[in-house]
């Protein structure tokens, strides 16, 4: 029966806000801040409720990845940073979190191996070492596990669910430190193993554990939380963040600063007028004179005129510089050209 139910949610069994607020009791708040931070992450984060409960018990930024897509969008509302996705295909910077909350699917993958510990074994790698491990599993799974967890964690206590909620799958929370280095730990492995079949307590109560686990705070700034799907909205925000655009020189060259206007010492003479023209600064620029709206445009162009030669036979031209003056009256519509290449006498 609790297999075909499994596979009536897809695996899915979100912890229980009582289970949440006992795990949150057992944990020191974490203090962090400037250059430091505590990083949570829950592979399997369903609509985010329960990393969201315990970080607003504990602190620190919350990470989570949910396969499934109406619970990732519910998860993403919540969470600090959320991922759509398979948890074992995602790219996570190692040592990179303070604390693993994870509550596996409960089910076998296609070649039967628990998929309990595919998880543990996968996410583990994401710890810090001296980062706490929270994992709720139904009991006789941690048989499966025991072995791993002893070799890759230390301080292990483990605790049944609360009487009402424990019987439905029998699950169990087991609190783990990250050792420094895998060890063999015979004693513990058959400790965890005791746990799988044995009597468990329950979960303590709030004020009732002497020694509240304390979490590693990390430096802060940017950890690797991604996809190895690619998401085209997902990579413009990464490059926008982080990418070659970030480079101030390249940015002022392709998107300069607007200029502040600035006030001449002396008023402009109308040469001065003309080489502004002639350079492009007036185009498309709106005047104000009275009641009169003008829009102006010049352009200065190149134009060939002949010039005085000694040798009746031989023809020569000179080029020379011409601007042009459009001018749109913005309330008549009445168009004005300006050209000083009409009027202009060639001069030898």
């Amino acid at each position: 029966m609790p297999r075909l139910e499994s596979l009536a949610v897809g695996g899915y069994f979100p912890t229980p806000p009582e289970v949440v607020a006992h795990i949150g009791a057992m944990i020191r708040p974490a203090t962090h801040g400037g250059r430091v931070a505590v990083r949570l992450i829950d592979p399997c984060a369903g609509t985010g409720a329960a990393l969201q409960q315990l970080a607003a018990t504990i602190g620190g930024e919350t990470y989570g990845i949910e396969l499934e897509a109406d619970r990732y969008e519910e998860a993403a509302g919540v969470l600090d940073h959320a991922l759509p996705g398979n948890a074992l295909t995602a790219r996570i910077g190692e040592a990179g979190f303070s604390c693993l909350f994870l509550n596996p699917p409960y089910d076998v993958d296609l070649d039967a191996r628990r998929l309990e510990h595919t998880f543990l074994t996968a996410m583990t790698k994401a710890l810090r070492p001296g980062g706490l491990l929270i994992y709720i599993v139904p009991q006789r799974r941690l048989a499966t596990s025991a072995r791993y967890i002893a070799g890759h964690y230390r301080d292990l206590d483990c605790w049944r669910f609360p009487d009402g909620l424990h019987k439905r799958f029998e699950q169990v929370v087991l609190f783990g430190t990250m050792r420094e280095a895998p060890v063999s730990d015979a004693a513990a492995r058959a400790t965890v193993e005791s746990w799988a079949s044995g009597p468990l307590p329950e979960l303590p109560v709030a004020g009732t554990m002497k020694q509240p686990r304390a979490l590693p705070v990390l430096p802060a700034g940017d950890v690797l939380f991604t996809s190895f799907n690619f998401d085209p909205s997902e990579a413009a925000a990464e490059a926008r963040r982080s990418g070659v655009w970030t480079h101030a020189s390249l940015t002022e060259r392709l998107w300069p600063p607007e200029q502040r206007k600035v006030r001449p010492l002396m008023p402009l003479r109308r040469g001065h007028l003309a080489v502004m023209v002639a350079a492009g600064f007036l185009d498309s620029v709106v005047l104000h004179s009275g009641q009169q709206r003008l829009l102006v445009k010049g352009r200065t162009y190149k134009e060939s005129i002949s010039v005085y030669s000694p040798d009746p036979e031989v023809e020569v031209e000179r080029e020379v510089m011409r601007t042009s003056v459009a001018v749109l009256n913005l309330r008549t519509g009445e168009v004005e050209v300006i050209d000083t290449g009409a009027s202009d006498t060639p001069r030898s």
